[in-house]
């Protein structure tokens, strides 16, 4: 269970080399100095291996702070990213683009990864490796810069370690199984050590078919809805006499494959009595492959007797039943089965070399630098292609190539039509159809430079002020590359390659203040911490942020501690873009009806578009309007305009430890997170709710001219085929348009003690959100979505997580039991059955779906042998966790792939998994 470490020493530290007698703590830049004025979470070695964690993912459930508690731990948690790639976020505040959690390895960055996202994923450093994870629920960004305004995620890594250390083990639950395994070797001498570390791990898919609530298309025995109205594939006629459903369950899986491999080199040394070097090294790699639905699309089909538009041709298989044309909604699965897959990879390298040289007994001045490489791809192949489908629907399709309308016609004939009538489509259209393979490559780069002096300026009577200065120089680059479809045709012939290149350079500076101001005198201790950076950004320039924290003890045992800041996220560059126009990787002009605009345009209102009544084909009441069914564009990616994001944080807490009573330790925090210019794509709610965002969409009564399309959509490729008038224009780049005020309170408490038949140690901890408040724009209306999920897809804004323990252990005999609880919440994602109420200002206040709360217990039990043949000591191990094999509350959710029935972001579908495994060492 996690633990708050205190504030005047590192938690669960390891043994130091001479050149590492003072550890730097997760918030500070001086030796010796925790974070002052804020609680410092941290999850020591033991129990780190008390959950039988293959990856860092895992782990990271065991602190409630931490966004995932349910979540399955496997796949792109948090990150929306293709390739695989996880993004641990602190108390919810942001995901995808705009994370605001700051991860780092040995207090230093990582390389970002992703496909289409810029995030540093802790998975790369074997698990096997890690002396203790440290989780800083404060602004930081005084210290580190950007991306700390939730808080900071360091994983430390093991030293000091002598001989050599084996794990291995085997998973299996219902449809699923796990293998790993991780080695370590490492010796020490009088001035300094080496340690390497390798693991391996390969966790199998979960299909959706193997799950009850997942299985079908229909929810309606689950108290849902039945999905397939969506999901099939439909024939609606333009006149009478053509009806029928294409509708088969989907052969998808609800968690990727996993394959991984990680692997560390530490390298540490003494020269002389006054320089430390430490070197180390980390590389990784992974693959996930998931399968997925073939997907649909829509054309209309022309029969005898019917006057195709110009280029369409009349389909051979479209005969008699009176009518002449009809729109076909296909759904590929029923006829094509399984056969789609996503595969995400990535490699990661990672190199870094510090020196400390000790200029005084209170003096050192640290030097050192780091450089990164992220390698990572995504290929989706075997979806419908829409192009083809239209080619082989009605013999036409057309895109925009350059900024140049074309299309390609071709008269049908039985060899080479699609029908969807009685199954008679040739193998070669039918092969046609999922020529349809995209491919992603994307090349992130990260360079650092830093150096720093610190040490004590002077004494007071309560102890040594102590100072640090410092300053660094930050580099990242992404070289990314996509093949994508052009809409002309099959992937083999028509497709489009778009290579970007981003590119950012950062120059800071920052200093930090410590001064006791008191140690026992009239009051136990009393404590004040200063710090700020400044940094320049050769893409949007410069920000300063700065932090004050105060620690204060009464008396002996009971400590008090506060902190303000203000914090900063730099827009990432896969959100500002790699040129003027803000061209990104997933930026894209399409065309669609209303209804595939984000969130739709069904509540349109007059007073801020009074000229959308008279929009053909417009359905409006005395105040709003209904263009669903209307022709448009939409603009998706980047923006090139984006500002930071910034945070002002602060907390107060307390950390009980009475002396009275040995082994006890209580402590609780209130915090609040004030986010501003939030980067997010937002969806028309947004636009409607606010007159600031109204320029978002842009309607033409008279329908859009070539020049106003063409200057909407630039250089990007173009999604859909044209329609023949273009209604609308809505912007769904991302944008600095979201702000939050978010509190609540973390508690953590811990008892350990002694009985006559073993120890006993009792521990929980969990985080209450008493405010999550949010709007858009400069003047959207404000509305709470505390304890709702869905809204804000990968932003969960749940009230409760919390993990309780017990923990007993006598001789060579250890077990923990835990329990882990999801509180209730609404949803208010896709598929809510009880509608969302809204008021006049388009924003929520109530209604949705009620979700159940999530309780899951889990179990680890061990024995340990020693002198175990040729081994020193031989640990065995169980560990199940859901024991109790307990299904996901059910949602009413539906995914691109299918019928999911419970919550994705929140809750895990694996139910009771079991490890079997053995730890030795030689």
């Amino acid at each position: 269970m996690a633990q708050s470490a205190p504030t005047d020493q590192p938690a669960t530290a390891a043994p130091t080399t001479q050149g590492d007698k003072d550890i730097i703590v997760t918030g500070s830049s001086l030796k010796g100095v925790a974070p002052v004025g804020s609680a410092l979470t941290t999850l020591g070695h033991a129990q780190i291996e008390n959950t039988a964690a293959q990856s860092v993912q895992q782990i990271l459930k065991s602190v409630p702070a931490v966004t995932g508690l349910q979540s399955p731990s496997q796949g792109s948690s948090g990150s929306a990213d293709g390739s695989g790639t996880n993004a641990p976020t602190i108390h919810g505040l942001g995901a995808s683009a705009s994370n605001s959690t700051l991860v780092l390895m040995n207090g230093h960055r990582l390389p970002t990864s992703g496909v289409n996202h810029a995030l540093a994923d802790p998975n790369i450093i074997p698990t096997i490796a890690l002396e203790r994870v440290e989780v800083l629920a404060d602004g930081a960004s005084s210290v580190y810069g950007s991306d700390a305004v939730a808080g900071v995620i360091n994983f430390i890594t093991r030293k000091n370690f002598n001989g050599f250390e084996v794990d291995a083990q085997h998973g299996f639950g219902s449809s699923y199984h796990t293998n790993s395994a991780a080695a370590m070797w490492g010796k020490t001498w009088d001035t300094g050590s080496i340690l390497a570390a390798y693991s391996f791990s390969d966790r199998s898919n979960l299909a959706a078919s193997s799950r009850s609530y997942s299985r079908s298309l229909n929810l309606t025995s689950l108290g849902g809805t039945n999905q397939s109205t969506n999901k099939c594939g439909t024939l609606a006629p333009s006149a009478t006499g053509i009806t029928g459903t294409n509708c088969s369950p989907t052969a998808w899986d609800l968690l990727p494959s996993e394959v991984r491999h990680t692997a560390y080199l530490q390298f540490r040394q003494d020269v002389g009595d006054k320089l430390h070097i430490v070197a180390d090294f980390d590389y990784a790699n992974r693959r996930n492959v998931q399968n997925i639905s073939r997907g649909s699309a829509t054309a209309t089909i022309y029969g005898v007797g019917s006057t195709p538009p110009a280029g369409s041709s009349i389909n051979p298989f479209f005969t008699g039943s009176g009518a002449t044309s009809a729109v076909v909604n296909f759904d590929g699965n029923a006829l094509l089965g399984k056969g789609a897959t996503s595969t995400g990879t990535a490699e990661d390298f990672y190199a870094h070399l510090d020196a400390t040289y000790d200029l005084t007994p209170a003096w050192s001045i640290n030097v050192g630098g780091l450089i990164g490489r992220d390698r990572s791809q995504l290929i989706s192949a075997g979806t419908i292609n829409s192009g083809t489908f239209n080619l082989a629907v009605n013999g036409y399709t057309s895109a925009s190539i350059n900024g140049n309308n074309q299309s390609v016609s071709q008269v049908l004939t039985t060899a080479n039509a699609f029908d969807p009538f009685n199954g008679r489509t040739s193998a070669a259209t039918l092969a046609a159809l999922t020529d349809s393979t995209t491919f992603y490559n994307t090349v992130q780069t990260v360079r650092n430079a830093y150096a720093k002096i610190s040490g004590d300026l002077f004494t007071l009577p309560a102890g040594a002020v102590k100072l640090a200065v410092g300053g660094e120089l930050l580099g990242y680059g992404i070289d990314q590359s996509h093949t994508a479809l052009n809409g002309l045709g099959g992937a083999s012939t028509s497709s489009v390659y778009i290579p970007l290149k981003y590119g950012r350079n950062v120059q800071s500076a920052y200093g930090e203040l410590y001064v006791p101001l008191v140690k026992d005198g009239f009051v136990k201790s009393l404590a004040v911490n200063v710090s700020g950076r400044f940094d320049h950004y050769s893409d949007f320039g410069t920000t300063t942020n700065p932090k004050v924290g105060a620690n204060f003890e009464p008396v002996r045992g009971i400590k008090f501690r506060a902190n303000w800041s203000r914090s900063f996220v730099a827009p990432s560059l896969m959100s500002i873009g790699a040129n003027s126009s803000g061209q990104t990787g997933e930026s894209v002009f399409s065309y669609q009806a209303g209804t595939g605009v984000a969130g739709g345009l069904s509540n349109v209102p007059l007073s801020l578009y009074p000229s959308a009544s008279a929009i053909p084909g417009a359905v409006c009441s005395a105040t709003t309007c209904n263009l669903n069914n209307v022709f448009g564009g939409e603009i998706q990616g980047g923006n090139a305009k984006l500002k930071p994001q910034t945070g002002t944080d602060w907390s107060v807490g307390f950390d009980f430890t009475p002396v009275q009573v040995p082994g006890l330790r209580i402590s609780m925090t209130y915090w609040s997170d004030a986010l501003r210019n939030g980067i997010t794509s937002p969806t028309s709610a947004y636009a409607f709710g606010a007159a600031s965002l109204s320029n978002l969409l842009t309607l033409y009564p008279g329908g859009a001219t070539a020049a106003q399309i063409a200057a909407a959509q630039g250089a990007l490729p173009q999604s859909g085929a044209t329609p023949s008038a273009v209604y609308y224009i809505y912007n769904y780049t991302q944008n600095n348009v979201l702000n939050l005020n978010v509190a609540g309170i973390d508690f953590e408490a811990m008892y350990h003690f002694n009985t006559g038949i073993g120890n006993f140690t009792l521990d929980g901890s969990f985080t209450r959100k008493t405010k999550f408040e949010q709007w858009f724009g400069t003047d959207g209306t404000h509305f709470s979505v505390l304890g709702t999920a869905g809204f804000n897809t990968t932003f969960p804004s749940l009230k409760t997580e919390g993990r309780a323990n017990i923990g007993y252990d006598k001789g060579a005999f250890n077990a923990v039991l835990g329990v882990n609880y999801e509180g209730p919440y609404m949803w208010w994602g896709s598929g809510v059955m009880n509608p969302i109420t809204r008021n006049a200002a388009g924003v929520p206040t109530g209604g949705g779906d009620h979700v159940k709360a999530f309780t899951t217990v889990d179990l680890h039990v061990s024995y340990t042998l020693k002198d175990f043949g040729a081994l020193k000591k031989a640990n065995l191990y169980v560990d199940a966790t859901n024991l109790f094999n307990k299904n996901p509350p059910f949602v009413n959710q539906a995914a691109n792939n299918g019928a999911v029935g419970y919550d994705t972001n929140s809750a895990n579908p694996l139910g009771r998994v079991v490890s079997i495994g053995i730890r030795s060492n030689f």
